[in-house]
């Protein structure tokens, strides 16, 4: 079919048939080759028993681009700041000062400049101690983010071997046992809703204040960003999950359930839960007509699943399937 605007097929892959053997239960896959060889699809069976689907006819010829990417590769790192003393300012806490930190959250409602949400936290010190002082700062801050309908960032302590969390009803008291050197600042995951509220990563940055130090007027606090080395990630199966909604909307509920219950039901395949997240394999290519009709009308070919049962795709396309016409399938660092 030609269609001036490039399209999508998306398909989820749990298992890769054997060479003998044809899908048969939901989430099975086949690559198979027309008979004169110049084409190839893929039979999938979808949710339901009677969901065996065929791909569109992908002309070898066509191949424009061909892509593996590892879905260790998608997901996402959580970001993770720490606050510190700037000892060049110094080593410790001026007594009388007051320490104030502003947390800017970017895109806090739409993308852009504009939408801009600040939050503070401050604290005077009232002696040279910075367990004491940061210790303050971190339940002001925490005090403060509790009011936000939604939770933004999780507040620690540098030097808190457990990692307690800092909330509006943690108390002096509670931290007794914890000798505080900085605040650590990490990013929350954001609610979530399969085609209502996509997955949201909050951008935030730390801008300690100034104070009065060596006669002049000097900001007190150091900012690293630690987020490379942050272990606490999110998997891109959430918003695989929205992709499999949307793509395949016009399969059951393009209304959105209009006429319930004279409607049909669509079954997805996606865990959104899933935490090793999903690995996709996409074939970017296109079909042209026949005469005067030469027109490029470009499609993708997306599969969905696990990276093993992938590879066995990638396997046949490299190996036989595409040998001999120049096509290199492009890797991810992970694959």
């Amino acid at each position: 079919m030609f269609t001036e605007n490039q399209s999508r097929q998306l398909y989820v892959v749990n298992n890769v048939v054997a060479a003998n053997a044809e899908p048969a239960n939901s989430g099975e896959a086949k690559l198979k080759e027309t008979a004169d060889g110049k084409e190839f699809f893929f039979n999938v069976f979808g949710a339901t028993e009677d969901g065996l689907q065929r791909s569109d006819l992908v002309n070898k010829c066509h191949i424009m681009d061909i892509r593996a990417t590892a879905a260790d590769d998608m997901k996402h790192i959580m970001k993770k700041i720490e606050l510190e003393l700037d000892t060049n300012v110094s080593a410790t806490p001026i007594v009388g000062q007051d320490y104030l930190v502003n947390i800017t959250i970017k895109n806090y409602i739409a993308n852009g400049d504009d939408s801009i949400k600040v939050k503070f936290g401050a604290a005077k010190a009232f002696s040279t101690s910075a367990d004491a002082l940061f210790k303050s700062l971190a339940m002001n801050l925490a005090k403060n983010f509790s009011r936000e309908s939604v939770k933004l960032i999780k507040i620690t302590l540098k030097g808190d071997a457990n990692n307690t969390e800092i909330t509006a009803k943690t108390k002096l008291a509670d931290l007794s046992a914890i000798t505080a050197t900085g605040i650590i600042l990490e990013e929350v995951e954001q609610p979530w809703r399969l085609g209502c509220a996509k997955v949201e990563y909050v951008n935030f940055e730390v801008q300690p204040s100034t104070i009065y130090a060596n006669q002049m007027d000097q900001v007190w606090g150091t900012v690293t960003d630690v987020t490379a080395n942050n272990t606490n990630t999110l998997p891109n199966s959430k918003i695989v999950a929205d992709m499999e909604y949307f793509y395949h909307k016009n399969r059951g509920d393009i209304y959105g359930f209009q006429d319930w219950p004279n409607n049909i039901d669509t079954t997805y395949m996606v865990n959104p839960s899933l935490a090793a997240g999903y690995s996709m394999l996409d074939i970017h290519y296109y079909y042209e007509g026949n005469s005067h009709n030469i027109g490029h009308s470009e499609k993708t070919i997306t599969l969905v699943g696990d990276k093993t049962e992938l590879t066995k795709i990638v396997s046949d396309l490299e190996n036989t399937v595409l040998s001999g016409y120049n096509v290199t399938v492009k890797k991810s660092a992970n694959w």
